[in-house]
This record gives structure tokens, sequence and C-alpha cells, in this order.
């Protein structure tokens, strides 16, 4: 079944690296206006070109309202609107051209189309890709049952078997005389990206043993001789389907074997990760044991005696870290007395016997269940770049037995979420848009605002439950952190993922999720463009599958790309649809870098720095940047790396420029601060971003294509606003004052209330309202003052709507 429906949402807060980013549209109102509103004035007009900046805010810090207001004509406040917003427009545009990228795009509007996206047959399709990757899945592992209880039929037991084998312990150790360990030969390691870069052997898998269990125990090695079988099977699953990840065989005796092979010690990351696991641990006296043995001894035989319950085994588990007494009175009250266990060893033999007892009718009364476990966490991949949002991984399992109904083991693989989110292409769902998965319980899978880990000092940590989260926890705004607002009419798309438990959920946007622009170019032409250094594509997305072919596995997507339009590999897969929207954009965007170009080798040594770098980024995730400055210049160089996520096309979200500047107008623009890192860092907010989108009328529909914007110095910003308001009204006679003056602070405010520019450089990003007048301790709230003007429209006919929290 397939089902849509609609809700208007706040869109959540991207929680973006840089604090107090201005996001959102968003409409102030205020308690009391002390500067009086009028007609429109000319610096409203041009505040719709710089949404970012929604006026201008004087407080006298030692003067009344009334005897303020009289010294500073209103007419000198538009004055210095006017004349900032004037040179501030002009600059933005010289150095973005965004002016010449709305022309490129217009000069095409003939050629393109525009159109509406199907979001029920888009999650059907996406929903059906999930369904045929995870039937792969299970494929895989039932390869592993018959491959396992193949070599149990044809195994004989042997009680003195002698072999050897790959411990993942003892692999490549050796001893004082610099000769391998037993069970320690030499095992080829190498690092692997599609394994979080752990060194690993895709060539056999190793085993891995308790501590307790001695490794050349007769069980033992008779089933680890028994299952190297399996190693030909896990090399030609992982051929057959190379986004597998980790398979594993755990038997019944006690071993362990995993697929790549992995050394497994002691190190730091392991040594951490027990730590974690050890400090939620909490001792709280002595458990009364006795007790609580009788209770679930009466309860077991009421259930027994009733033949009521539950259809599985019944039993009774005491799990301790030391038991005080034995309880001899317990058990022989209700317990066979034939049955004791004293010591530590006693427990181990009987557990395991009881497991063949216990699954035993499970065994033969099922045929290789499917069990598909919750997400967990892996430690090996929270710990690195790009961990805040990354795919929870799960698995899933089949039990498997031999003939006479004895369990065997379990096999299993893992799946990476992250590679079936991969099937939901960021180009089809919008800026907006996205996808995400959820279990039959109602708990999320994957969803771009699941944040499982948070920061405690410099470490990253696992929230508790952060694997049973459920939607209605992300979907809504957190209203602790609302000081960004922006209310879009989402449309929900969801439907189950058959044969499995899970369902998928696609949502988009009204406006600009409801179409997709569509161009069309030759491939001479596209690739002509493709071959510019300065051009990047998504390394998220998926242009062409290169994890196939071990071949391909080394390839970027650009390169993979190019080889797929050059006919270079015709063996290479590639998304034609996507394929063919990057050349396009490419094309467009080409006269970009010979403008940038030409407008860097015409800026003079001796004049002032003004933009360190332009950038662009495409509804196909193509990237082109351009310095204006020598690279040890660039205020902030972690922007449009792989480092700063918020800035890059990434499997999740647009960059977060894009994102802002599409939600409005135009050839508005919308700023960003950010925070320089380095040694020389401040502390302090010292570089604006400011991007606009481009956007493509077609048959009365409209898309956005792209978006633009330039990376400059705040105190460049500070500066053309101090110089403006240095002016005059010719007819108010000479200035009297100007927010120079000490007795006088001016401030620019953002269009959700934080300070842009303020005197003083700690107040700068702090949101306005709350801030408190120097000398004065009173809350600018009674003093905050909204121009006369109705909220602007959003995409899609709604208007933005904002609130103070």
């Amino acid at each position: 079944m397939v089902c849509g429906c609609s809700a208007l949402l706040p869109l959540p807060n991207p929680r973006p690296t840089m604090p107090a980013t201005p996001n959102f549209h968003a409409n102030l109102s205020s308690t009391s206006c002390w500067i009086p509103r009028q007609p429109m004035p000319v610096a409203w007009a041009f505040v719709q070109k710089t949404s970012a900046l929604l006026w201008l805010l004087l407080l006298g810090t030692s003067l009344s309202p009334t005897w303020g207001q009289a010294k500073i004509p209103l007419e000198t406040v538009k004055l210095w609107a006017d004349t900032f917003g004037g040179d501030l427009y002009s600059t933005l545009t010289k150095y973005s051209g965004s002016l010449l990228l709305q022309k490129k795009y217009k000069d095409v509007e003939s050629s393109l189309k525009i159109e509406e996206v199907d979001g029920l047959e888009l999650v059907r399709k996406f929903s059906e890709d999930m369904e045929n990757m995870l039937r792969r899945k299970v494929e895989a592992v039932q390869n592993l049952v018959e491959a396992a209880e193949e070599a149990d039929l044809n195994h004989e037991f042997n009680e003195s078997l002698v072999f050897d084998y790959y411990n993942s312990v003892l692999i490549n150790e050796r001893d004082e005389k610099g000769n391998f360990v037993e069970l320690g030969a030499e095992f080829l390691l190498e690092s692997n990206a599609h394994f979080s870069n752990l060194p690993v052997n895709t060539s056999i898998s190793s085993v891995q043993l308790p501590t307790n269990v001695y490794n050349k125990d007769p069980d033992i090695l008779n089933g680890v001789y028994m299952s190297e079988a399996l190693n030909a099977v896990f090399v030609e699953n992982f051929q057959r389907d190379p986004t597998l990840t980790w398979q594993y065989f755990g038997s019944a005796t006690g071993f362990f074997r995993i697929y790549p092979g992995i050394l497994v010690q002691a190190d730091r990351d392991n040594r951490e990760h027990f730590k974690l696991l050890v400090e939620e641990l909490m001792v709280k006296g002595v458990g009364v044991v006795d007790q609580a043995l009788r209770e679930a001894f009466q309860i077991l035989k009421q259930f027994q005696e009733a033949k009521q319950g539950s259809l599985c085994n019944q039993a009774v588990m005491l799990i301790s870290d030391g038991a005080v007494e034995d309880y001899e009175p317990v058990f022989e009250k209700y317990n066979w007395p034939d049955c004791k266990i004293s010591t530590l060893a006693d427990t181990q033999e009987n557990v395991m016997e009881y497991l063949h007892v216990l699954s035993r009718p499970m065994v033969i009364n099922h045929d290789h269940d499917i069990i598909w476990t919750e997400a967990y966490m892996d430690s090996k991949l929270w710990t690195g770049p790009g961990s805040r949002k990354l795919g929870l991984p799960h698995s899933l399992c089949l039990s498997f037995q031999r003939s006479h109904g004895i369990l065997l083991g379990v096999v299993g693989s893992d799946v990476a979420l992250r590679e079936l989110m991969k099937l939901a292409p960021r180009y089809k769902l919008g800026v907006h848009g996205y996808a995400f998965l959820n279990t039959n319980n109602g708990y999320i899978l994957s969803h771009p605002d699941l944040r499982p880990l948070y920061r405690e000092g410099k470490k990253l940590k696992p929230k508790p439950n952060y694997n049973s989260v459920d939607l209605s926890e992300v979907e809504w705004e957190d209203q602790a952190e609302s000081k960004r607002v922006l209310f879009l009419t989402n449309d929900y798309f969801f439907t189950d993922i058959s044969d499995t438990p899970f369902s998928l959920g696609v949502v988009l946007s009204r406006g600009h999720g409801e179409y997709i622009l569509l161009g069309n170019t030759s491939v001479e032409e596209g690739l002509h463009d493709l071959l510019h250094p300065d051009l990047a594509l998504a390394s998220d997305w998926i242009y062409c599958i290169t994890d196939i072919d071990p071949d391909h596995r080394k390839l970027s997507q650009l390169e993979a790309v190019i080889r797929f339009l050059t006919r270079e590999d015709p063996d290479l897969e590639c998304d034609e649809e996507l394929v063919r929207e990057v050349l396009f954009d490419a094309v467009v965007t080409a006269p970009m870098e010979a403008y940038w170009t030409a407008l860097a080798l015409n800026i003079s040594e001796e004049s002032e720095q003004v933009v360190d770098m332009a950038f662009l980024g495409t509804r196909a995730g193509l990237l082109r940047s351009s310095l204006f400055v020598g690279s040890e210049k660039v205020s902030d160089r972690k922007f449009l790396t792989p480092e700063d996520e918020a800035s890059v096309f990434t499997l999740d979200s647009f960059p977060l420029w894009y994102r802002q500047a599409s939600e409005h107008p135009a050839g508005s623009f919308v700023f960003n601060l950010r925070w320089a890192e380095g040694p020389e860092s401040t502390g302090a907010p010292t570089v604006v971003t400011a991007s606009t989108a481009v956007a493509v009328t077609v048959d009365k529909k409209t898309a956005i294509a792209a978006a633009v914007g330039v990376q400059m110095k705040l105190e460049f910003l500070q500066r053309k606003f101090w110089a403006a308001t240095r002016q005059c009204s010719t007819v108010d006679g000479p200035c009297t004052q100007s927010c120079e003056d000490s007795d006088l602070d001016c401030f620019v405010i953002d269009n959700n209330g934080f300070i842009l520019i303020s005197k003083r450089s700690h107040e700068v990003s702090h949101w306005g309202c709350r801030m408190r007048g120097r000398g004065q301790q009173e809350d600018w709230r009674h003093r905050a003052a909204t121009p006369a003007k109705e909220s602007p429209t959003a995409p899609g006919g709604n208007p933005a709507q904002g609130q103070f929290s």
C-alpha cells in the first residue's frame, strides 16, 4: 500500500557548525516601536535584495527614545540604509556574478522543461529498489546457510584433529625470537574504505574466540575446520554484491568467524569503547536473589500447569557479576535434584548443553527464520569525520541446524543504511526534500535529522536509546532552539518495503519540491566544460556505480562520469538522467569561470581586498569556485571542503548556503557568519558568506536551478556600514551625529534578530532581543522596530512566518 498526506511543519534548524547563523525567513514583532511606521522607504526595496538585513536599529545608550528620535531624523536613517544597501548589493552582484548566471539560465529557458514530481510514484520506485537490494542481502546469507549445513553434513568429527587457523587476536604476532606465534601466522591486511578504513583481508575470514574458551578444544577445532568452507562463499557474496559489509558465522560451540578477516587487538579505540560501556554500569548494593528466584520459579510453574504463556521456550535466567550464595535451598525445592551448577566451568558447560535443548523446537518448527536486528552503533564509524550524520548499520541473521535438529549456529551480514539511502537520490527530492526509513515498531532507521551522538568535551558519545527514536521526535522543531523558523508545507508519501519489517517515507516541500528542472546538451560540449580544475561533483551522490568492479573503486565520481561519457570504460553503470543534468549545468555555468578569472585579473594589488572567493552550486550537485586572493589568504579555508559538511553537497542535504538562498526570492542575498579556524582565531565570527538563488520559470512553473555566492571578511562589511553612516541628508544640514559617536550604538540585525554588525565585536552573532544595552541593563525587546511591510511570500505561495522563542 502506498499512501500520501500533507502537513504544515517548521523546517528543523540545521544546526550548522557556525553558531548563530542567519538561516531562514523570520518576521520580528515588538511590544514597543520607537521609530514610527512610515510608508515603505527606498531602503526597503533593497532589503528585498538582501533579505538578511531587514532593518537598522539605533539605540542611544544615554538618551531617551524621544530625544534620540528628534536628533536623528528618519530621513537620515533611510539614507544610511540606502547607501549601505546599495554599495553592498553592487559588490555582491559584481563578485558573485549572480546577474550573469541568471541571464545564462534565462537564455536557455526555451530548451528547458519543468516537470511535476509524482511523490507516490517516487516512493514506490525507491521502495522497489530497496527491496531488490535487501533481497540480495538475504540471498547472500541463505548461501552461507546452505554452505554451512552441507559442510557440516560432510564433516566427520575427529577428536584428535590438528588444524591451524587465523586467530583474529594473534595474527601477525611474533614471539621474542621473531617467529610467528601459534595461530598467529602472517596475515595480509590492507586499509579498505568500504570497511571504515580498517585494515582487512578480503580474500579470507578470521576467527575470534572468547578468552575463556580453549582455542584448540576438539569441538572448536572441528567447528573451525568445517566452517572453512564458508570462505569461498564469503568472497563470492562480496564479489556479487559489493555493498555487503561484514559477513559472519557464529557457532554454537563458541567461536565467531568474520569476513573480511581482521586483526582484533586491545588498541586505543577498543579500550575507549570498552570504557564507555563500563561507565554506564552502576553497582547498587547486593541483590536479594533468593527471593527473586523463588518468585521466578513460582511464575514459571503456574504457566506450565495452566498451559498458558508464550509459545516460545520458558526458562529462568539469572545474570550476575558474582553470586554471594549458592541458593541450594531454592534449587532443591523448585529444580530437579540431579542438576547442580557450582563452578564457573559448570556454568559454561551446562549453558551450552541447554542451548541445544532450548533451540531444538525452534529449529525443527521454523525453516530458517530471517531476523532483522535493530540498528546499532559501530564505534569505528562514529569516531571519524562526518560521524554526526552517519548511517547506522543493522544486521540480518539466519539460524541453521544439523539434520537432527541441533542448532549449529547463526550466519548473518551487516547492512549499511547509508548504502540503502543512496537509492533515494537527492536530485530527485529537491533542495528541502528527504527520505527516511522506519522499523515496524515505529523507530527511525535513517533520517537526516537523526543525530545519535552528542559531544562531551572533545569526545562524541552515543545517546541513550539512540536506536529507538520515534519519528515525531525529529519531525518537529526543537522549541528550545527555534530562533530561526521557516514554515514549509510538506507532502509525505510512504509505503512498506516488501519482505522486510521496514517502511519508507519521502518528504517533498511544496514549491521547490513539486518540480524538477530538466535540461539537455551535447556530450561533446558538456565534456569540455566538465574538464576544469575548479569544478567538483557531490562525492556522496551516485552519478556512476564505482563500488562493484574493484578497478572502479579508486575513481572519484567526476572521473567515473568522464570515463563513462568518453566510453573509455563500457562496464561502468551510470545514472544517465543525473549525468545528463550535470552536463547541462556544466555548460550553462562555464562562463562563470571566465567571468571570475577576468575579474580577478583586473583587481589591483593595491586596492582594498573585498572578496576572498566566489562559488556556485547547481541542483545536479555540481560545484564551482574561484579565488580572488591567494589560497594562503582565504579567511576560511575549511569552507567548501569535505571537512565542512554544511557547505557541500552530502548524501543527506544540499549545502546550507544553497538551502537558505532557495527560500528567498531569487536575486536576494542571505548572509551567514562563520568562524575562521587556526592559531590566529579570535573566537569571534570573522567571515561572512552571502548567497542567492537562481530560479527558472517555464510555463508558469518555477524551479531553483542553482545558487551562487561569495565569501568575504566581516571586517569589510563593517567598514562599508560605518562609511555609509557618516553621510547626512543635505536637507538636514551638517551631520550632528554618526554611528561612530560614543553616545550612540548602531546595529545591523539580520532577518532572525541576530546582530551582524556592532561596535563591540563580542555582541556579533548574539540574538539582539536578548542582549542588554551597554550601561543600562535593559532588554532590547522593547525597542526593536519592525518595518511596515507584510511577510514576503515563500515559494509555493505560502507566507513565510517567524517568531521569537
